[in-house]
């Protein structure tokens, strides 16, 4: 092979690296310019599109079994155009305490409501339902008795406790009488009675009262529950049996 064709074959072999180079720098140039500007601009509007709100509400506990406090959290990537609180359909009033976290006093039991709604407009709800508030009145205990003119009864309160020294009675006279007695691990009170109408008050440590009544004199009911004099009531009857 003389001079000349040798040159000619080693300029061809530097060459064809040069044109392969140049279209790889080509594919490289398109991919960086084009396709992941595309795949990015497209990836943000998705996320900005479908972004959602998320809130989480925390209740904490109780003392005194009267109110407690609770912490709503609301994280969104975009601006809110809406935002209401609402407790058993009534405005709850909150107040900001930091970006997105927000705190009320709550003194009732019921189901707590939040609802965002960011630009894009996708939504977000979150409920929570307190019930460690104290709202219900002592009861008295299904067993209880009048005997030789005494009234035993037990009064129960499951939440924040009876509170003892508010149980007293009062009569037809308004007459205060205290209880003869109390078995605080039982529960149970009992009052001189006799012969008259007894009403029991009582409180729990929550403020909540109650009252209930008893009696020593027992009434006859007519047929349609009404309370009749109890001669008026047998000579009624005594009639009655004598038409049939």
């Amino acid at each position: 092979m003389d001079r000349a064709n040798q040159s000619r074959s080693r300029n061809a072999r530097r060459m064809r690296p040069g044109r392969k180079t140049g279209k790889g720098r080509e594919r490289l140039h398109v991919f960086l310019v084009y396709v992941i500007p595309f795949l990015l601009i497209n990836s943000i509007l998705f996320i900005l599109v479908a972004a959602r709100p998320h809130i989480t509400i925390y209740a904490e506990g109780t003392s005194d079994y009267k109110s407690t406090t609770v912490t709503v959290q609301v994280n969104s990537l975009l601006p809110l155009t809406e935002f209401t609180s609402t407790q058993e359909d009534s405005p709850l009033e909150l107040t900001q305490t930091g970006k997105g976290e927000y705190t009320a006093q709550i003194t009732k039991n019921g189901v707590i409501e939040i609802y965002v709604k960011s630009i894009n407009g996708m939504t977000a709800r979150q409920y929570e339902h307190i019930n460690i508030l104290d709202d219900t009145a002592p009861l008295v205990g299904e067993q209880y008795s009048i005997e030789d003119g005494i009234l035993t009864l037990t009064l129960e309160d499951s939440q924040s406790g009876l509170d003892q020294k508010s149980v007293y009675a009062t009569n037809d006279a308004g007459e205060t009488i205290l209880p003869s007695s109390y078995d605080e691990a039982a529960g149970r009170f009992t009052f001189q009675m006799g012969e008259q109408t007894l009403y029991i008050h009582a409180s729990d440590l929550a403020g909540n009262a109650m009252q209930a009544t008893f009696s020593t004199h027992m009434e006859t009911l007519d047929p349609e529950g009404q309370p009749v004099e109890e001669e008026s009531w047998a000579e009624d009857q005594q009639a009655a049996h004598q038409r049939s």
